[in-house]
């Protein structure tokens, strides 16, 4: 089975929260607890709450693969504390861990300095789809902005933590001066990848001729024509990794979970 989402990053992923206040519209967690009925409508999914039984969790092991956090939801500032605990709760039996983020850039200083000792075992993964803060205001509504996303990358980086960038979804078609500004702090890699099931997830009720301008543009930026164009002036980078969606388009085949 050819694998997508999360499993192209790690066969493990580990939450301790239900719900996002970042409040991204094309959320594919929030589409899916629509879908199975966990929550009643799309504005209940930004009120988080932590799962308090995965915090108190006794089955910290070593599980010998590499485990995603989150894959949900996001790291808020009033729940760091709760945060860093759980992470050195996996750390410490020899766990790799792949943080993944849009990044608050006080939530990264803190779990660098209080996991310092453990950054051999952890890569962040920062989610970066544009340097344009009015489109990344429009999709991903209260998460953080390109300065302290940027800011984020740097100072993860200039500690000594491996650091990748996920620009999927990419969200205009800037991606390949995005991918150049991002790369001088990137020791890992930098994933690409589509914004999938558009107008499944996206809920466009409502919206003005301005917000479909949006729309619109994300849709032009990734016809099989400009993902061609974009991986053509980016495939020789052996920092760039593909997500699912482009190896479609481009016939690539699967690499190594990463």
């Amino acid at each position: 089975m050819r694998k997508t989402g999360t499993k192209e990053w790690a066969e493990i992923s580990k939450n301790i929260m239900q719900g996002c206040k970042h409040n991204c519209r094309y959320c594919y967690a929030r589409s899916n607890a629509l879908r199975f009925r966990i929550i009643q409508n799309r504005d209940e999914w930004t009120k988080i709450r932590l799962s308090r039984g995965k915090l108190d969790e006794l089955t910290y092991n070593l599980h010998g693969k590499r485990i995603m956090f989150p894959s949900s939801h996001d790291i808020f500032p009033e729940f760091i504390d709760e945060t860093v605990k759980y992470l050195e709760g996996w750390l410490k039996h020899g766990n790799e861990i792949l943080i993944v983020s849009k990044p608050h850039l006080d939530c990264i200083k803190k779990i660098c300095n209080d996991l310092e000792k453990y950054k051999k075992q952890i890569v962040f993964r920062f989610t970066i789809g544009s340097y344009d803060n009015n489109v990344l205001k429009f999709w991903e509504v209260e998460a953080p902005n390109f300065e302290e996303r940027f800011d984020s990358l740097k100072y993860a980086f200039s500690n000594g933590f491996a650091t990748s960038v996920s620009c999927e979804p990419f969200l205009d078609g800037n991606i390949v001066i995005l991918v150049e500004k991002l790369l001088p702090f990137i020791s890992d890699s930098i994933w690409v990848g589509k914004m999938n099931k558009i107008r499944e997830r996206v809920d466009l009720k409502g919206w003005t001729q301005k917000d479909l301008d949006f729309l619109n543009l994300i849709e032009k930026s990734q016809t099989d024509e400009k993902i061609h164009e974009i991986y053509n002036k980016l495939k020789d980078n052996p920092k760039v990794k593909w997500k699912d969606s482009i190896k479609q388009v481009m016939g690539l085949p699967e690499e190594e979970i990463g």
